[in-house]
């Protein structure tokens, strides 16, 4: 009987980044919050115990969003109509904006800091104009390699000051991780890795430590080769309004759990 190797698809990667930031907002949506108000009513609660736990829902949750970033970039170079791909993360990244805020700010709007499809939106424009660049050298300009590169780093750091003035989930690192992700781009295991390992070097240095944490996902990447995987549109349905929903079942729970018990409200 023939062995063979195990492969796992883009469909497959979206799971796994659907279930760690699943795991990621109950840890910062529901279990800080629960966290704070045991400290508040209770003197012998064991803080740092908790704590721990905590940190370890944060850190799995970091797996999710470089694999947001590598997709991204997966469907930049494969989608067949890059403005009907603009317009579903624009529609997507609109409907995600109220649940979010209450989740994160218990406000239907909070406008100094917004979800995280802004930012892949914002870096997909950056794709698009350094793609641009890449392709047909800077307008009025003479054609260079040299002034193409630097062009294009130029693009990335003006994308990373709009994503920080904008109030973007990851700022700058955010913009970052898929520029890098982008820049080494390639059909080979060896670009993938390496894109996908640089980019989250990348996004720690820029955001804070914890982010380290996703260099596990090399592993499932390392069984990726390409392939898109299954493909419906109920599943493009579920993996887009996933991101809101989650955020308003888990205000609910946050609500239900700690609402009236703690005197906090995220409505």
């Amino acid at each position: 009987m023939e062995n063979k190797q195990r492969e796992i698809t883009g469909t497959a990667l979206k799971f796994i980044a659907v279930i760690t930031m699943l795991i990621d907002h109950i840890g910062m949506g529901v279990y800080e919050r629960w966290m704070s108000a045991q400290l508040m009513v209770d003197l012998d609660f064991s803080y740092w115990d908790h704590f721990k736990f905590y940190l370890v829902l944060r850190g799995i949750g970091r797996i999710a969003f470089p694999i947001y970033c590598f997709m991204l970039v997966e469907g930049f170079f494969h989608t067949k109509n890059i403005k009907k791909y603009a317009l579903r993360l624009f529609l997507a990244a609109v409907i995600s904006e109220v649940p979010y805020d209450l989740l994160n700010h218990g406000k239907l709007f909070f406008i100094y800091n917004n979800n995280v499809i802004w930012e892949l939106l914002l870096g997909l424009i950056a794709m698009c104009i350094m793609e641009y660049i890449n392709n047909n050298g800077v307008p009025f300009i003479p054609d260079k390699y040299i002034i193409r590169r630097v062009a294009m780093v130029v693009v990335m750091l003006a994308a990373m000051y709009l994503s920080d003035l904008a109030g973007l989930d990851y700022g700058k690192a955010g913009i970052g991780c898929i520029s890098v992700i982008y820049f080494f781009y390639g059909n080979s295991k060896k670009n993938r890795m390496l894109g996908m390992a640089l980019g989250i070097v990348v996004l720690a240095l820029l955001s804070n430590m914890l982010e380290f944490a996703a260099l596990v996902v090399l592993i499932p990447m390392a069984f990726y080769k390409g392939a898109r995987g299954r493909d419906s549109k109920a599943l493009r349905y579920f993996f887009y309004l996933f991101y809101p929903v989650h955020f308003v079942v888990l205000s609910i729970i946050a609500k239900l759990l700690l609402g009236g018990a703690s005197g906090m409200s995220f409505f």
